[in-house]
C-alpha cells in the first residue's frame, strides 16, 4: 500500500498507532496447545494481555508528559461504569479473591485503555479501523485452513474434528461476532474518504468482505448472522447520505455478500435446518430457564449483590428453588455464566454495578443522538455484533480480544466530540507515576510470561494422563494456583484410592471439604463423593450427594446417586 494520501498518511506513524498494531495484527496469533475455556486457559489471551499492556502503559507515560486531559464529551457517564461496579465490589464483600482480583483488574485496565487513546488526538480514526479490518482479513484466512485444511500449514493451524472455522478463538459464535464486526468495519471504511481515489485499498476492503462473510456463514452461527443482518441495516440507514452518493460500492457490497453466503450455503443450512432448530429450540428452553434463575438469585440481595465470584453458588442455590417448583423445567447440568452480562452483573454487583453499566451505556446512546450525525450512528453499528453478543453468551471471557476491539471501537465513536481540561497532577507525581508505570509493566509482562509457561505445564500435565514430573509454575502462578492444587491433590486423592490408604484419603477429602467452602464447585463435589465412597462412610456420602443436589438438582448422575442413598437408607 502506498504510504500517504493527499492528505492522511496511510500506515501507523506514532508509537501509539504502531503498539495498536501490534495488538490487533500480531498478539491473537499466538499458537499455542490448550485444552479450551476461558481467559488464559487460552495462550492467545495472554500474549493480547501483554500487548494491550504496552499500550495502557505507554498511554499513561505519555499523558504525564502533557499540560492537558483529554476527555469524550459523556466521560461523566462512563465513569459511571467503574465506579458502580467498585462499589459493589467494596460492599459486598469478597467471596473469591483471585477471581475478584482479575476481574476488577479487567474492567480498571479496559477503562484506562479506552480514556489513554483520547489522549493521542487521534484525529483520522480510520487509520485504527483500517488496522481492524486488516485483522480481520487474516482471521478470514485463519478460518479459511481450518474449513479446507490444506496439507500446508495444517499442522501449525489448530483444527477441529467437524471442519468448523473457530479461529484462535476455538469458538464458533466468538468467531463470528468478530468477523461480523470487520465486515461492518470494512463497508464502513468503502463509504469514507480514506478509500477515495485508491483503488487498491478498496479492492482489499471488497477483498476482505467477501472470504470473511464466506467464513462467518459456513460457521452456521445464529448470533453472528442476526448481529450482521441488524448491523448492516443500521449502517447504511444511519449513513444514508454516504450510501446514496456511493450506491455502485454498495450494491457491490451486497452482490458480494450474497454470493459469498451462497458459497458458504451449507452454514446456512446448517442454521436452518429442522433437526438443528429443535437443539436450538431444546437449548432456548434452557436458557429461559438460566435468565429466571439468574432474575431470582439477583432478588436475594439486589442493590450490592452477592460478591464478584459468587454467581455459581448463588445461581446453585437459586437453581434448587426454581427446580422445587418447576421439575420439569429444561436445565442445564453445569453453568459457570447466565449467558448475559448485564445478568452476571447484576448477581454480583447488584444495582449498583448494573446501575453503572447502564448509566454507561445511555451516556454512549445520548452522545451519538445528542450530535445527530449520520457517521455516530454509523459508528454505534459497528458496536452492535459484539454488544449484542454480550447478551446471549459471554464473549469477553473467551477472548480478551473482542474486549479490547470492543474498547477501540466505542472510542472511534466517542472521538468527535472532547472535552479539555488542564492536567493539574504536579511534577512530582508525574515523575512518580511514571515510576510507577515502569514497575507495574514489568511486573505484569513477567506475570504474564509466568501464565504462558503455567498454562503450558497444565496442559502437558493433562494430555499426558498426569505423567508430567511436575507442577511448580502452575502452582506459584496467582492465575493457576487454585487450579493447579486441586489437579495435584485429585491425584493424591486416586493415589490414595488405589493404594487403599485411609489416612491420606482422610486428609485428602478434608482438604477438599475446605474448598467447598469457598466455591461449590462439580467437580470438587464428585471428588469428595469418590473419597467417602472409597473410605465406606455412606453416610457422609449421602449428605454430599444431597447437599451437591442444592447446587445442581438437574444433575441426573446426582440424583441417580441419591436414589441409590434412599434405597440404601
Amino acid at each position: 500500500m502506498s504510504r500517504t494520501l493527499s492528505k492522511y498518511p496511510l500506515l501507523p506513524q506514532q508509537p501509539i498507532e504502531w503498539l495498536l498494531a501490534l495488538l490487533y495484527l500480531v498478539s491473537p496469533f499466538y499458537l499455542a496447545s490448550s485444552l479450551g475455556g476461558t481467559g488464559f486457559d487460552l495462550p492467545f489471551n495472554i500474549t493480547v494481555w501483554a500487548a494491550a499492556t504496552l499500550v495502557i502503559a505507554y498511554s499513561v507515560w505519555y499523558f504525564c508528559g502533557q499540560d492537558k486531559l483529554i476527555l469524550p464529551a459523556n466521560y461523566k457517564g462512563l465513569l459511571a461504569l467503574p465506579v458502580g461496579i467498585l462499589l459493589a465490589a467494596a460492599l459486598a464483600g469478597v467471596k473469591d479473591p483471585i477471581t475478584w482480583l482479575f476481574r476488577i483488574t479487567y474492567v480498571m485496565a479496559g477503562v484506562i485503555f479506552l480514556f489513554g487513546l483520547f489522549q493521542f488526538r487521534l484525529k483520522n480514526t480510520d487509520k485504527l479501523l483500517l488496522l481492524l479490518a486488516v485483522a480481520t482479513f487474516l482471521h478470514s484466512l485463519f478460518g479459511m485452513i481450518q474449513l479446507f485444511q490444506p496439507p500446508i500449514l495444517v499442522d501449525w493451524i489448530p483444527k477441529t474434528n467437524t471442519q468448523i472455522a473457530t479461529g484462535v478463538f476455538q469458538q464458533v459464535n466468538v468467531m463470528a461476532s468478530f468477523l461480523v464486526t470487520g465486515i461492518l468495519i470494512c463497508i464502513y471504511l468503502c463509504l469514507r474518504p480514506i478509500s477515495y481515489k485508491r483503488i487498491y485499498l478498496k479492492i482489499f476492503l471488497l477483498l476482505t468482505i467477501g472470504v470473511a462473510t464466506c467464513v462467518m456463514v459456513s460457521t452456521g452461527s445464529r448470533i453472528g448472522l442476526l448481529s450482521g443482518i441488524f448491523g448492516l441495516l443500521m449502517l447504511l440507514i444511519g449513513y444514508r447520505n454516504q450510501v446514496r452518493k456511493n450506491w455502485k460500492t454498495i450494491l457491490s457490497i451486497l452482490l458480494l455478500i450474497i454470493a459469498a453466503s451462497w458459497l458458504a450455503k451449507e452454514g446456512l443450512h446448517k442454521t436452518l435446518d429442522k433437526s438443528y432448530r429443535l437443539v436450538e429450540a431444546q437449548y432456548s428452553d434452557q436458557r429461559l430457564s438460566i435468565y429466571r434463575i439468574s432474575l431470582n438469585a439477583f432478588s436475594e440481595a439486589p442493590i450490592s449483590g452477592h460478591g464478584i465470584g459468587s454467581f455459581l453458588e448463588q445461581f446453585g442455590l437459586a437453581s434448587s428453588e426454581f427446580y422445587k417448583k418447576h421439575p420439569n423445567a429444561d436445565m442445564p447440568t453445569y453453568i459457570g455464566h447466565p449467558h448475559n452480562e448485564l445478568l452476571q452483573w447484576a448477581i454480583e454487583g447488584g444495582l449498583l454495578a448494573l446501575g453503572g453499566i447502564v448509566i454507561a451505556v445511555i451516556s454512549v446512546l445520548w452522545f451519538a443522538i445528542k450530535y445527530r450525525q449520520q457517521r455516530l450512528l454509523a459508528n454505534l453499528a459497528l458496536l452492535l455484533p459484539i454488544t449484542f453478543h454480550t447478551q446471549v453468551e459471554h464473549p469477553f471471557y473467551i477472548s480478551s480480544f473482542h474486549w479490547f476491539i470492543w474498547l477501540t471501537l466505542l472510542f472511534v465513536l466517542l472521538n468527535h466530540h472532547l472535552v479539555i481540561r488542564q492536567n493539574l497532577i504536579s511534577l512530582m507525581a508525574k515523575k512518580s507515576l511514571r515510576s510507577l508505570v515502569v514497575i507495574l509493566l514489568t511486573v505484569t509482562l513477567l506475570f504474564l510470561w509466568q501464565t504462558s509457561q503455567a498454562q503450558q505445564q497444565m496442559y502437558q500435565f493433562i494430555r499426558q494422563s498426569q505423567q508430567a514430573p511436575q507442577l511448580d509454575s502452575a502452582l506459584n502462578n496467582l492465575y493457576y494456583k487454585t487450579y493447579a492444587e486441586q489437579i495435584v491433590m485429585r491425584t493424591h486423592l486416586h493415589d490414595a484410592i488405589g493404594r487403599n490408604d485411609a489416612d491420606k484419603l482422610v486428609q485428602v477429602v478434608n482438604w477438599f471439604e475446605s474448598e467447598l467452602i469457598k466455591k461449590p464447585e462439580l467437580k470438587v463435589f464428585e471428588d469428595i463423593i469418590n473419597g467417602y465412597f472409597a473410605l465406606a462412610q455412606s453416610e457422609q456420602r449421602c449428605q454430599t450427594i444431597g447437599k451437591s443436589l442444592q447446587y445442581y438438582p438437574a444433575n441426573k448422575v446426582l440424583q441417580n446417586l441419591q436414589q441409590d442413598c434412599l434405597a440404601i437408607n
